[in-house]
């Protein structure tokens, strides 16, 4: 009886012992992939101890700018556009997709899928169709649609990633189109220039100049092999500077164009630019005035960072262009979340 009380004794210790060494593995684990992520996190630059921030002024604003009254008529149609390849919604959007709908509860909201799109396309801009056709990939003629769309309608573009946080009412009594930029140290650490215009979201007057310059200059940029050229960011960018130049008008005129501050729509940097970035300001001493700030900025705000009081949108990077960063478990149909949606016909038009 002894031996077996003895040898119960000693295999609950071995359990413990076994279980307390396996306890201190996965804790010791999380504690470095913690770590690790954390790292990922923050910015290291050479002997950032003996700089003067002061130097390097912050790239971006502090405060909101001021709006029309309540009483002002707004100057961009009050509608919201969406795009999708069909009518079933990814599970993993419908939150902020329904945010919309939640701010901007009295405004129209119009559905587009690849189907309805094509049918405005040739219904309004059939000489588009060769170069649609042409595109390579679709996310070129996702581009392309949503410059038609907001040219032939007016109102605000936002991709399914894109999630209202407030309404936009205040800023599109002031201005008749407005653009949005990626943050600032995207394009300074990617591209070494300034002011990356994007379309994940914009907003226009119907029939805007602008907008109607988009569309007409896609046949000039249809060769492009990358997609930012053809008819993405750097394509709209290049659009975007050639209007001002040319124009030199106020973003507050009827024809302007307003590109907002990147506080404002696309407050968060990429998750998928980080470890890039970190390696960037490893070589921070050997850069431009430039550069540097934009690592200073890195280095002081973070690179995980939270919308403003004051922003209107935020942008969740799920890049389902690249066909990698939207996992479809589940789907849900159009009108279940938005009963009142609006889809396009070809012989009728809008349908609710």
């Amino acid at each position: 009886m002894f031996k077996i009380q003895h040898w119960r004794c000693l295999a609950v210790q071995i359990r413990w012992k076994f279980l307390t060494v396996i306890g201190v593995f996965l804790l010791s684990t999380a504690l470095v992939i913690a770590l690790t992520i954390f790292r990922d996190y923050e910015i290291e630059i050479p002997r950032f101890d003996e700089l003067e921030v002061d130097d390097f002024p912050p790239l971006g604003i502090e405060t909101e700018e001021e709006y029309p009254s309540e009483a002002s008529p707004l100057r961009i149609p009050p509608i919201i556009h969406q795009t999708w390849r069909d009518r079933n919604i990814p599970s993993s959007v419908t939150n902020w997709m329904k945010s919309w709908i939640i701010y901007h509860s009295k405004w129209r909201y119009i559905y587009w899928t690849d189907n309805t799109a094509l049918d405005l396309i040739l219904n309004s801009h059939v000489y588009l169709l060769p170069i649609y056709y042409g595109y390579p990939e679709n996310i070129r003629r996702a581009d392309a649609m949503r410059y038609v769309i907001l040219y032939e309608y007016g109102g605000v573009y936002a991709d399914m990633d894109m999630e209202s946080l407030r309404s936009l009412e205040p800023i599109v009594r002031k201005y008749s189109c407005i653009l949005a930029q990626e943050p600032y140290e995207h394009p300074i650490m990617d591209g070494n220039f300034e002011h990356l215009v994007i379309n994940a979201f914009m907003a226009c007057a119907k029939k805007h100049p602008f907008m109607k310059l988009v569309v007409d200059r896609l046949k000039d940029f249809s060769h492009f092999w990358n997609v930012l050229d053809s008819t993405g960011p750097h394509f709209l960018t290049f659009i975007y500077k050639s209007y001002q130049s040319e124009r030199n008008i106020k973003s507050t005129d009827d024809d302007g164009v307003y590109l907002a501050p990147a506080e404002y729509f696309f407050p968060t940097l990429d998750p998928v630019k980080f470890p890039y970035m970190r390696r960037i300001c490893d070589n921070f001493h050997t850069f431009y005035k430039l550069k540097q700030r934009a690592c200073v900025s890195l280095k002081v705000f973070g690179l995980r960072r939270r919308p403003f009081s004051f922003s209107f949108t935020q942008h969740h990077w799920i890049h389902t262009y690249l066909g990698d960063g939207l996992t479809i478990r589940k789907t849900y149909d159009l009108l279940e979340l938005v009963p009142h949606a609006e889809m396009y016909d070809f012989r009728k038009g809008l349908q609710t």
